[in-house]
């Protein structure tokens, strides 16, 4: 269904053309010409969308506007896309759906354990959100999230549209593929996790299944960098504590040169 591409069997790893297509994020969508839709925004003035799948525009103040889908929640809630869960928003996006055979329930339990490393910040600011490419009903995707032990933690939503919706915000989010057969597979939908925040414009990804603490410091870093949660649980253990290099001796100043760390006058 989109690039990056997996199998099915749970766990498969993350392949070269996986890992490098889900990290792009392609800006064509703001180059294309011929007809266009509207997109009124509550809280921004109404821009054309250009045609094409996975369209976008970039607006004065830097930040894109899409098209501004409808789409229903676990709860029967309608959002739209713009208006609702972009704008303003810092988040994370992943692509599955309720009967997936496959990688979901995996990329699900991965997300689950990022989100307890960031219960803090989950819900007030960050958002995590599952957009199904099965046309789910509410009732499903509740289902799904009841038995995964995700419904009802604040900020965890899983929604459903029309297909040519989800394609479109999926090309938006740079998980296509000019194959319209590999693009449409079910079977192998990316494995990726879409990190924004919109007000910087600032967007970054990696796999669902990979690691919750870097998933984590990923999500962390959409922050401004003067600005970002101290969790403490996902401090990077290659950053403190240093140690001595092995073997290693402080080199001797040379004449005329104070040795280090003695005072200059």
């Amino acid at each position: 269904m989109s690039s990056p591409h997996h199998g099915v069997p749970e766990r498969e790893p993350v392949t070269r053309r996986s890992a490098f297509g889900g990290l792009l994020l392609p800006a064509a969508g703001i180059l294309l010409g011929g007809c266009a839709s509207s997109l009124k925004s509550a809280s921004k003035p109404e821009v054309e969308i250009p045609e094409g799948r996975g369209a976008f525009v970039m607006r004065p103040d830097g930040t894109r506007a899409f098209r501004n889908h409808e789409f229903v929640d676990q709860d029967g809630n309608k959002v739209r896309f713009q208006d609702d869960l972009v704008e303003g928003k810092i988040f994370g996006a992943t692509f599955q759906y309720a009967k997936c055979k496959g990688i979901c329930s995996n990329m699900t339990e991965q997300m689950k354990k990022a989100y307890d490393l960031m219960t803090p910040i989950m819900g007030n600011p960050v958002q995590f959100y599952m957009f199904s490419l099965a046309g789910d009903s509410p009732a499903a995707m509740k289902e799904f999230m009841q038995a995964r032990g995700v419904y009802g933690l604040p900020g965890w939503r899983f929604f459903s549209g029309t297909n040519e919706a989800i394609t479109d915000i999926r090309w938006a989010f740079g998980f296509g593929d000019p194959n319209e057969e590999l693009d449409q597979n079910l079977a192998g939908h990316t494995g990726m996790v879409r990190f924004c925040n919109h007000s910087l414009d600032k967007w970054s990804a990696c796999p669902a299944q990979g690691s919750p603490e870097a998933t984590a410091r990923l999500m962390v870093r959409m922050f401004p960098a003067n600005a970002r949660p101290q969790l403490p649980n996902i401090a990077s253990k290659a950053a403190a504590p240093t140690y001595r290099m092995k073997d290693w001796v402080p080199a001797k100043p040379l004449e005329g040169q104070a040795a280090p760390g003695t005072p200059s006058l």
